[in-house]
């Protein structure tokens, strides 16, 4: 008796998973004949282009202090106009306000240690969404 509640458990599962097998074929992926999916290679070095500038930015956040703040804020927002992917000029333009907010609020003998805990907790977070070359 067991070995036939068994076996109907066993088929039940091989079903369902050719259920969602099927399901997954019919729903997902891309179509390859669609004119839209032909650019991929220049989407993707398009996206490396927005991530190499989306790092420079962060790197820019080293450099500022109560003296270069402006330049280097301006250098960051021209980074970020040129990024086209709207995630990461999202936060290249975070980048700008927060360096600006972290030069404000911290004492400059603090300065470069809350730069470097700043650039820390971003560059983890900029390195989930684009890898490290």
């Amino acid at each position: 008796m067991i070995d036939v509640r068994l076996l109907k458990l066993f088929a039940w599962a091989i079903g369902v998973l050719l259920l969602l097998w099927m399901l997954t074929e019919c729903l997902g992926g891309s179509d390859e004949a669609d004119p839209r999916n032909q650019d991929l290679e220049r989407d993707t070095e398009r996206y490396a282009a927005d991530c190499d500038r989306a790092w420079q930015a962060l790197d820019l956040v080293g450099q500022a202090d109560g003296a270069s703040l402006d330049e280097v804020v301006d250098q960051m927002e021209a980074l970020g106009t040129e990024i086209q992917d709207p995630a990461l000029k999202t936060l290249a333009a975070a980048y700008a306000l927060d360096v600006q907010d972290l030069v404000a609020g911290t004492d400059p003998a603090d300065l470069d240690r809350a730069r470097a805990e700043y650039q820390d907790t971003a560059a983890f977070n900029l390195a989930l969404r684009c890898p490290i070359d």
